[in-house]
Parts: structure tokens; sequence; C-alpha cells
């Protein structure tokens, strides 16, 4: 126990007296609270004004009409022909279209020249719901034709209603009535839960390939020096690829939980600019928690003993990356299932990874996150990750000090398993 303390005092003093280390922590720390400080100092403290067309800009545009008073001289210029006088007034139609000022024509073609002159577009009233829209050259944001044939046909409903003996105002009211409800969930909210069950899967896809390389790498680096010849004959085996192992999982947390708390400090004091529209990231309920911590960290055990191993069977660091990709693919592919099984949580596919350590610590995080599992499954599959995780510790021990001795081209792992059935 010792010796593994040392170790692990020792590689942690590493990680954390490592430049880049620190650097790495403290500038993705301040790029995620700059990302939840800074959109509502831009967007001036109201995102409601922004995505869903809050009070001031819905004021600012009734107040630009086409009167005298509010006479804008840089709002468009629209024309409006009447030939057949299907309207008996067709100022009170252009004062339903503010923002814009109109200029009235007698003809169709009087229409068109102004337009061909310059105008920014016209209206030819065809008839009852019916007109043309004459527009020299039509931009793909042109939003005037939807604007004016909203306009133009609640001005002729309003007619129709008034001439059937029917109050406009009446229909609008009953008409503007909507039901309201409350929900019940009875099992998980997987809308609300969905994004950051999404980003928790890229926190643990970050540490296991991350620190899983840094571990492999730090392991052949040891190696190509010789100075791994001194360690195994002096401190035990297992003590060393433990220590390794559980650095680099205390560094990872340690700079996941910085970052992530980082967002969370900006979001505590910035959360009114964003309407509190991100609660849902960082109100987490501690059972999702639990389960990410759990799976999360068994997962990442699993996957750092892998690493180790390989790391102790090359000799040279450049070799690690072609060593290293199955066991990268294995974790990729159980990084994708979880992606595509997140809209649906309690498909076959998903169940079946969450039973599979290699797949398991992404797999059933998401499902309890995002549905209903019962304790069973989830202790079942917990038990299946904490057993090969402890089998994978023992066995990374035993190839951790064969294959550090071990110089040359890099060992295959089926051939360092039979070697270890020969001793």
């Amino acid at each position: 126990m010792k010796q593994f303390l040392n170790v692990l005092k020792f590689e942690l003093g590493n990680y954390f007296k490592s430049r880049s280390f620190m650097v790495t922590t403290v500038l993705l720390a301040l790029v995620v609270a700059a990302a939840v400080a800074l959109p509502p100092v831009f967007m001036k403290g109201s995102f409601s004004d922004v995505f869903g067309g809050g009070k001031e800009s819905s004021k600012e545009t009734a107040e630009s009409s086409s009167g005298a008073d509010n006479y804008d001289p840089d709002a468009a210029l629209l024309g409006i022909a009447d030939p057949e006088g299907f309207v008996s007034n067709l100022a009170g139609l252009t004062d339903r279209m503010p923002g814009y000022q109109w200029k009235v024509f007698d003809s169709a073609d009087e229409l068109e020249q102004f337009v061909e002159a310059g105008g920014d577009g016209g209206f030819l009233l065809t008839g009852k719901f019916t007109y043309t829209y004459v527009v020299r050259d039509r931009s793909l944001l042109d939003s005037q034709d939807s604007e004016f044939s909203e306009i133009y046909t609640s001005y002729w409903q309003e007619k129709e209603l008034e001439e059937a003996g029917i109050a406009a105002s009446k229909v609008q009211e009953i008409l503007n009535q909507s039901s309201i409800s409350t929900m019940q969930i009875l099992g998980k909210d997987g809308a609300s839960n969905y994004w950051y069950t999404y980003i928790l899967v890229f926190v643990l896809y970050f540490l296991v390939i991350f620190y899983g390389q840094m571990i492999a790498t730090s392991i052949t680096s040891e190696k190509s020096n010789r100075a791994i010849e001194v360690l195994v004959t002096t401190v035990d085996s297992t003590s060393l690829i433990f220590g390794k192992v559980i650095a680099g999982a205390i560094s990872g947390i340690f700079q996941a939980g910085v970052i992530l708390g980082s967002g969370l400090i900006a979001y505590h004091f910035c959360g009114a600019g964003w309407d509190y529209r991100l609660d849902f990231l960082f109100h987490i309920p501690a059972e999702v928690w639990a389960a990410f911590i759990v799976f999360g960290l068994l997962s990442y055990l699993l996957y750092a003993f892998l690493f180790g191993m390989l790391g102790a069977l090359v000799s040279k660091t450049e070799d690690i990356s072609k060593s290293a990709t199955p066991v990268t693919m294995v974790f990729v592919v159980s990084f994708i299932i979880t992606m595509t099984g997140m809209n649906e949580s309690d498909m076959l596919l998903m169940k079946v990874a969450s039973f599979i350590p290699f797949t398991s610590g992404n797999a059933m995080f998401a499902r309890i996150a995002l549905g209903s599992v019962s304790p069973v499954e989830v202790v079942v599959s917990a038990v299946l990750l904490a057993a090969t995780v402890v089998f994978l510790g023992w066995l990374a021990a035993k190839i951790f000090r064969f294959g550090t001795l071990m110089y040359g081209n890099p060992i295959k792992f089926t051939q360092a398993l039979k070697k270890l059935r020969e001793q």
C-alpha cells in the first residue's frame, strides 16, 4: 500500500507541476466561463428579445407606421395599386403593415414603372384575397410578400365577418384562446435531460481518450529511457500500474471539475441574462450525477488499464497510436452507440450495450439519465463492469512487468498473453 501511495503521489506531482496541464485547465475553464457569461452581455441581457420576438422589438415595430408622425426616411418604399377599387380605404390597409413607406398608384403600369425605377416592391390588388406582388429582384430574405399576404387576408376576413353580422373582435378572442396544461412525468424527462447527458458523455469521451493516451505515453517514455527498469525492480508492478492509472483518474476528474465548475459559477451570476434558459444544463439530478460518477469512473479505469498495458508493450512513443488503435476504436464504437441511442434509450442495442463492460459506461449512464431502468439492471451492469475493471487491473499488472522489460518491435497483445501462460 505504501508503494502505491508513493507512486500515486509522484504521478500526481507530475500532473500538477506540469505547466501545460495547468495552462490547459485554466484556458479551458476561461473559455467555458466566457461562453456562458459573454452572450448575455452582447445580447444586452435579454435572449427573449432576440429569439422570441421580445417586448422591446415588438414595441419598436408597432411604433414604426406609415403615418406622417412616424415617418422613417430609411424605411422601404412600397407601392400599391387598386385599379378596380376593391378596397375602399387603402390607408386603412397599409396602416396594418407598419415600418414601410407607401405610395398609391392608379394603374398596374404606373406600379410597374415605380418598381423599375427603384421602388422596393409593390402590390396590385386583383380581387378579394387575391393580389400580385411586383418586385424587380427578389432576395432570399424578402418578407414583404408574406407580410402583405397576412394583412390582406385578415382585412377581407374582417369584412366578410362584418357582412355576416359577426363581430371580428369576438372571433379573434375565441381564436386566441388556448389550452392550459400541466405535465405529470412518471418516469424521466428525457427531453430536458438530453443535453446535459450529451455533454457528460462527451466529457467521459475526452477523459478516456486524452488521459488514456497520456498514461500509455508516460509508460512508454519511461520504458524508452530505461527508467522503468529501475522502477519495476524496486516497486511492485501492481502498485506502479494502479498508481499511474488512479493518478490519471484524479487529474482528469480535477480538470473536468474545474472546467464544468467555471461554467456553473458563470451561470450563477449570468443566469438572468439567459432568461434562465440553461437551467436544465446545470440543475442535474443527484441520481444522474451518481450514475455518471460510478459508470464514468469505472469505464475510465477499464480503458486506462488497457492503455497502460499497450504502453508497456511498445518501446517507442511513436508506436503508441498504432498499438492503441483497437482500444480507441472499441471506445469510439461505444460512444457512437450511445449517441445514436440517446433518442430512444430503451432500444435493444442500448439495452445490450449497457451490460457489455466495454460499452456499459456510456450506455447504462445514458439509459439511467434518459429513461427508466430497474435497480436490478443497474446493479448487474455495475457489478459486471467493476469485475472487468478488477480483472483488467490484475492483467495489466502482469503484462506491465513482463512488457516493460522487453524492447524492440511492439509486442502484440495475444503474444503477451501467450507468454504469460507459459510462465
